[in-house]
């Protein structure tokens, strides 16, 4: 399927992280769905907790490179980073990767059930199902959860299955500003950052 643009509906934030210049949020992310290259996965063992996004190790695959430069706008692709990550989770509380400073993240779905990655702030969601994929601002507040749902509860998501994510990054450079609509940080705007608390049932800014 070809990979589409989806504007989110806030307003642009501050995106803080130390060691890097406040930016913008992006206004909008790019998803797609696309048949994941056959690759040894992972031990899942460790996922125990719902809620959780747990990191399971490293790696490079020419594979998902190659399928990745295929599907992302030509502009952009030379700012894929070379190495990947293994995420999983049994469903995820609201949260965001404000480490992630100088990149946006992608999360191409290898395994799992029918889940939706929402975004609070900006009113948005994308399927989460195995062959999909999202590119997004990691500053922006998200979760996964079932399909269609608004909050997360952890009750759902005791001993679910888990959902298996391959992590990639873009990095922010000035044709990824302009694709994804990362602007100068707007003055007196929201800061989305490490710091600043995250309801985790709602996606809401503390």
């Amino acid at each position: 399927m070809k990979a589409g643009f989806a504007d989110l509906g806030c307003a642009p934030a501050i995106c803080r992280c130390a060691g890097a210049a406040d930016r913008g949020s992006a206004a909008r992310l790019l998803a797609g769905k696309l048949a994941l290259p056959e690759l040894p996965l992972p031990d899942l063992t460790a996922v125990r907790r719902p809620g959780q996004v747990l990191g399971l190790g490293r790696f490079a695959s020419r594979e998902i490179q190659r399928a990745l430069a295929r599907v992302l706008p030509a502009a952009v692709g030379d700012s894929l980073r070379s190495e990947f990550e293994w995420y999983a989770c049994r469903g995820a509380f609201f949260h965001n990767d404000a480490h992630y400073g100088a990149v946006l993240f992608g999360a191409w779905c290898a395994a799992g059930p029918p889940r939706e990655i929402v975004f609070a702030r900006a009113a948005t969601r994308v399927p989460a199902g195995p062959g999909q994929w999202v590119v997004f601002d990691p500053f922006e507040p998200h979760a996964v959860l079932e399909p269609g749902a608004r909050h997360y509860r952890r009750e759902r998501y005791e001993g679910a299955p888990v959902s298996l994510f391959v992590g990639f990054e873009l990095e922010l450079t000035p044709a990824v500003r302009e694709v994804f609509g990362i602007g100068e940080a707007p003055t007196g705007a929201p800061v989305l950052a490490s710091s600043v608390a995250i309801n985790a049932e709602t996606g809401v800014l503390d």
